[in-house]
């Protein structure tokens, strides 16, 4: 068995050091270069029953609140049945988590702010078959 010489010691230490501190460059090419992407807005200027509200409460509520299941005796299954829960104040009132409203969706997590802003929107725009 051939051991190293002692002056290959300094060397090979040296070497160790600039291996370990080249592993841990953090090269994120965002981070270097400032080029970050935007972050995502939230667009509801135009949002349609149809096209966003519908899709969104089918997603987010329709699981508690259709026709076969009536949690809280709401169903928003259809146009006419969400219009009259929106009317009442309660839809918007319920996802925006308000003072006097029972928290929705219950037991997951709250809609984002711009989900909700697509609802309040919708709500405030007259509540539209559209």
């Amino acid at each position: 068995m051939t051991l190293l010489p002692r002056t290959a010691l300094p060397g090979l230490v040296t070497l160790a050091f600039s291996l370990l501190l080249t592993a841990c460059a953090y090269d994120n090419n965002e981070d270097l270069l400032g080029n970050t992407p935007p972050a995502p807005t939230c667009d509801s200027t135009a949002n349609t029953y149809a096209a966003t509200v519908a899709p969104l409460l089918q997603q987010r509520c329709s699981s508690c609140h259709n026709d076969g299941f009536r949690s809280g005796n709401i169903s928003l299954q259809n146009h006419a049945q969400t219009q009259a829960v929106a009317f009442s104040g309660r839809l918007v009132g319920a996802v925006s988590h308000a003072a006097g409203f029972q928290p929705m969706p219950q037991g997951e997590p709250k809609l984002s702010d711009c989900e909700i802003d697509h609802i309040r929107r919708w709500v405030d725009a007259g509540a539209l078959n559209n």
